[in-house]
């Protein structure tokens, strides 16, 4: 807790427009952000987040899940026996086929996707993979090939005040179930779906006569300022983890600022 600066190297993981990418690389640019991005993965080859990491001079890569269909789990750590599948299928919290054999084969092709992302990582070292707008599961395969010693270094932002409203539709859930609040949330990544320690939320109001568009543009404008923040702790220091017998871990923020940062959150939130 020492609020001294390091750059960090982020690796970001996207699958479409990558408006969060973009307002990183430009906070990086600006100095506003403490850390360099050095690269860009995709699991869609036509996701434009592609094209902003070439406009920014950033490496980028394709993973095309669809390339793994043939991925068994009889032969999807051959060459790896270090690992094994039952294994991660009894802590994995994300697949929920109940049939063994097939959620066995979905795990196997989530698995060999996966190796591909992490030979690519290996080349540039991150310190952290920010997840902005990436639409897939990462198994325990994944997070612990990255995690070393009780350390977390994936985040993920996801559009709604978790724990409600995991899931792929954040903005969607928060206004169909007719919340008067909604918010974002960054965590750390764990084996289950968006249920990683929280590091910070933000807020914003719903208005009568609001529709999905609006709190969606209301939201990202959160969203920015908060995966920013949350990096610039990490890169300052200010994040404490706190792990608890059963398991659990908690993030505390102990930058001197914390109140002062909240305040101008909600001040975004409420701007026209």
């Amino acid at each position: 807790m020492d609020g001294q600066l390091k750059k960090l190297r982020l690796a970001v993981l996207i699958s479409g427009g990558g408006t969060n990418l973009q307002s990183l690389i430009d906070r990086s640019l600006a100095g506003e952000l403490h850390a360099d991005i050095v690269a860009v993965v995709s699991d869609r080859p036509d996701a434009y987040g592609l094209k902003r990491a070439e406009q920014a001079g950033i490496p980028r890569h394709v993973v095309d899940y669809r390339q793994h269909r043939d991925a068994s789990p009889e032969t999807i750590f051959k060459e790896d026996p270090g690992w094994d599948l039952e294994t991660l299928d009894a802590s994995q919290r994300i697949l929920k086929e109940p049939e063994r054999r097939k959620r066995l084969l979905s795990l196997s092709r989530l698995v060999a996707a996966e190796k591909q992302i992490l030979h690519i990582l290996r080349e540039y070292h991150p310190d952290y993979v920010c997840l902005a707008g990436y639409m897939r599961l990462v198994s325990p395969y994944f997070i612990h090939s990255l995690n070393r010693e009780g350390s977390h270094r994936i985040l993920n932002i996801h559009p709604a005040l978790l724990p409600a409203f995991p899931g792929r539709h954040g903005y969607e859930d928060t206004f169909a179930y007719g919340c008067r609040w909604g918010g974002v949330t960054v965590h750390f990544v764990d084996e289950g779906e968006d249920s990683g320690p929280i590091l910070a939320q933000g807020v914003y109001p719903i208005w009568p006569g609001d529709d999905l568009e609006k709190i969606r543009r209301r939201g990202l404008r959160i969203e920015y300022e908060v995966y920013a923040q949350c990096i610039n702790w990490l890169a300052a220091g200010f994040i404490q983890m706190v792990c608890e017998e059963n398991g659990r871990c908690l993030a505390f923020i102990r930058d001197p600022e914390y109140a002062k940062i909240l305040k101008s959150w909600v001040k975004l939130a409420f701007s026209p």
